[in-house]
């Protein structure tokens, strides 16, 4: 990633300098939208922030600049939207809940032409690019991945990476078609764009109970047989055998339909049967195997 010597020929320093950058880089994503990045030319920016030619070349030494002023803002302020929505908690919604605020929130964000000129851009040009690239792509498939292991912990490394690109991907190629369309037809692709992830996501990561009992290890079944565990803490135990440790955060992801207190309860009885034990404070507790049970000593075997 480059640094801001790459963008700004000169650094606005005073707020009056800011302000003014600001209203070029306003009028240069307006320009590049209404005429395109090679049609607009930086005369036509300056006449539309109205300033002065020479002002904008202050802080801008050409077009290419202002773009990526404009590119380096949209991935700001793109990084704290996912940092907002891709987290646990957000994800252990109904997963409607999830796939609705996710596009709505982004439908809202794209109302702004500055992030719909780079994100339109990028399926155009991608060359010029300083602050995006392919690796962006596919850092953000991992992480979604990881959110579909909390809703899913059946689910391989592997397999969860392949059905979050099909998402992010179906996703990025149906937002650039939205963008382009008129405002009517983009609000009616927003729904069905929202549909087919549902759709598609459900018999994975649905809000059915995310550990059928058949899909437990057959140690967490042994052990069930004898201490009469309910499916609840079969996907508890199963989690921690491939995770090494549990939260209450992540246990509410598994099993979103029980209220915390009844899953709370599901870990104490763990914990009173000597199967997992239990460090650190309240709503902050780290489950893990306890040392001394058939889980623990046959742990390397599974």
């Amino acid at each position: 990633m480059s640094s801001d010597k790459s963008v700004f020929r000169r650094q606005p320093q005073q707020r009056r300098s800011q302000e003014r950058v600001e209203q070029i880089l306003k009028a240069a994503a307006a320009v590049f939208w209404e005429m395109g990045y090679d049609a607009a030319t930086t005369h036509a920016i300056a006449k539309r922030a109205q300033t002065a030619v020479g002002a904008l070349y202050r802080f801008f030494p050409n077009k290419l600049a202002l773009f990526h002023a404009l590119e380096k803002q949209h991935r700001q302020r793109v990084e704290i939207i996912n940092a907002r929505l891709l987290t646990p908690e957000f994800m252990q919604q109904p997963l409607a809940v999830v796939i609705q605020q996710f596009v709505e929130i982004f439908a809202q964000y794209f109302a702004d032409p500055a992030p719909r000129v780079v994100y339109t851009q990028y399926f155009l040009t991608p060359d010029m690019f300083i602050y995006f690239d392919d690796s962006f792509t596919y850092g953000l498939i991992r992480r979604f991945a990881s959110l579909l292991r909390l809703r899913n912990a059946t689910l391989s490394v592997e397999k969860s990476e392949l059905i979050a690109e099909v998402c992010i991907q179906s996703y990025n190629a149906l937002l650039l078609v939205a963008l382009r369309s008129d405002a009517s037809h983009r609000t009616q692709l927003y729904l069905e764009i929202q549909d087919l992830l549902i759709n598609y996501l459900q018999p994975h990561v649905g809000d059915q109970l995310a550990f059928p009992v058949d899909a437990v290890n057959p140690q967490v079944a042994a052990i069930t047989q004898q201490q009469g565990l309910n499916p609840r803490q079969q996907a508890a135990l199963t989690y921690v055998l491939k995770h090494s440790s549990l939260t209450i955060q992540v246990f509410e992801a598994l099993c979103p339909q029980p209220s915390r207190r009844t899953l709370q309860r599901d870990l104490k009885q763990l914990v009173n049967k000597g199967l997992l034990r239990s460090e650190g404070d309240t709503n902050q507790l780290i489950y893990r195997l306890e040392g001394h049970n058939q889980l623990a000593t046959s742990c390397d075997k599974i």
